[in-house]
C-alpha cells in the first residue's frame, strides 16, 4: 500500500509544516506544502493526494474529480464555500473545516469593531488630531454598550462566544439561528427570537452564520428599513451575507447609524468601494480571526483530522454529513 500522501496548498509563500508534522507524527504519511494560484496549479499539486489541507483555495467541482484517492477535504477557516460539497460527497470524499478554532479572535474583533463604532473612536481620532476637540466633545458624544441589546445572526462557536462577552459587558443578547435548535436557550441569558424580532429589537447587530443560497443578501434594504436609525451592524462573516450597495445607502440616510465590517463580497476590495469613503464605518481587512496562536490552532486542527482519517476514524470538523450515508473512502479502504 503507498504511503499516504498530506498536500498542504497556500498563496502567495510556502507553509513550512512543521505543526503538521507534529500532530502527524504517529502517521506514516508525506507532508507537502505547495504554493498555488491557478487552478491548473490547484489539480497538479494535489494529484495523488490523501488528505487535502487547503489554506484558502477553491476547490470546484473540475477539481475534486481529479482526486482519485483523497478521502479528506480540511477548509483551513470556517467558511467552506469554495468547496464544490455535493461534488465531494458523490466522490466519497469528506469535507470539514476547523470551526471554532478562532472563535475567540473573531469574536474579540468583532467586539472591537462595534466599540469603536459604538464609542466613534475613529472619527475622534483623526478629529483630535485635526484640532476639532471643542467641535466634536459633548456629554452624549459617545454610544452607550451596557444595558443596550446585541442581536446576534448565527448562533454557533463564534457567536456563543460573543454571547459570553457581551453578558459580561452588561448587554441583552438576542439570537436568530433556524439551525441550533433549543439548546440555544441552554445559554445563560440569551434570548432566541425570529429574524424580524432581531432586525427590530437590536441596539447592535453581529453577523456570525456560514454563506450560502440561503444567507445571501440576507441583509438587503428591506432589512436595514427594519433596524432601528441608532443601530450599528457588525460583519466577521462572509461579505455576499449583506447587500453592500443597500448598506452603504442606510448609512448614507441615516436609515442605520453606523457599521464594523471585515469582510467584503470582493477581496480585496475596490477601492471604490462607497462603504470606505463613509465616516460611520470602521473597516478591517479580513482579518478577524488573525494572531499567531489563531493561526497555530487553526492548522492543528486541520492536522489533528487528517490524523483521524489516515487512523480510519471521521474527523471531527466534519461537514457533508450526508457522506457517511452514501459512502466515504475511509469504508471503501476497510476503516472505522
Amino acid at each position: 500500500m503507498p504511503r499516504a500522501r498530506v498536500v498542504l496548498i497556500e498563496r502567495g509563500e510556502a507553509i513550512e509544516p512543521t505543526i503538521e508534522r507534529e500532530e502527524l507524527a504517529d502517521v506514516d504519511c508525506e507532508i507537502v506544502s505547495v504554493v498555488v494560484e491557478s487552478e491548473g496549479e490547484v489539480i497538479e499539486a494535489v494529484a495523488g493526494a490523501d488528505i487535502v489541507l487547503d489554506s484558502s483555495l477553491p476547490m470546484p467541482r473540475q477539481v475534486i474529480e481529479t482526486l482519485d484517492r483523497c478521502k479528506l477535504i480540511v477548509r483551513m477557516g470556517h467558511g467552506y464555500e469554495g468547496v464544490d460539497i455535493e461534488a465531494a460527497s458523490q466522490a466519497g470524499i469528506m469535507v470539514a473545516n476547523t470551526a471554532g478554532a478562532t472563535a475567540e479572535e473573531v469574536s474579540n474583533h468583532a467586539l472591537a469593531l462595534l466599540l469603536a463604532g459604538a464609542r466613534r473612536l475613529f472619527p475622534f481620532d483623526s478629529g483630535t488630531r485635526q484640532g476639532r476637540w471643542t467641535e466634536l466633545w459633548a456629554r452624549d458624544a459617545c454610544g452607550q454598550i451596557w444595558g443596550e441589546t446585541l442581536g446576534i445572526f448565527g448562533f454557533g462557536h463564534i457567536g456563543r462566544t460573543l454571547a459570553r462577552k457581551a453578558n459580561a459587558l452588561r448587554m441583552e443578547v438576542i439570537v436568530f439561528d433556524p439551525y441550533v435548535g433549543m439548546w440555544s436557550e441552554l445559554e445563560d441569558d440569551v434570548t432566541p427570537v425570529s429574524f424580524e424580532k432581531l432586525l427590530r429589537l437590536s441596539d447592535y447587530l453581529s453577523i456570525h452564520s456560514v454563506y450560502s443560497a440561503e444567507t445571501h443578501h440576507a441583509f438587503d434594504a428591506a432589512a436595514f428599513m427594519k433596524m432601528k436609525s441608532s443601530a450599528y451592524l457588525i460583519n466577521t462573516a462572509r461579505g455576499s451575507v449583506v447587500d453592500e450597495q443597500a448598506l452603504a445607502d442606510a448609512l448614507q440616510s441615516g436609515e442605520i447609524a453606523g457599521a464594523g465590517i471585515d469582510v467584503f463580497e470582493t477581496e480585496p476590495v475596490d477601492t471604490a468601494n462607497p462603504l470606505l469613503s463613509l465616516e460611520n464605518v470602521v473597516i478591517s481587512p479580513h482579518v478577524a480571526g488573525s494572531s499567531p496562536g489563531g493561526w497555530e490552532n487553526i492548522r492543528r486542527s486541520a492536522a489533528r483530522d487528517a490524523a483521524r482519517v489516515l487512523r480510519g476514524q471521521r474527523p471531527h470538523g466534519l461537514v457533508n454529513v450526508d457522506v457517511l450515508a452514501k459512502g466515504t473512502r475511509i469504508e471503501a479502504a476497510g476503516g472505522e
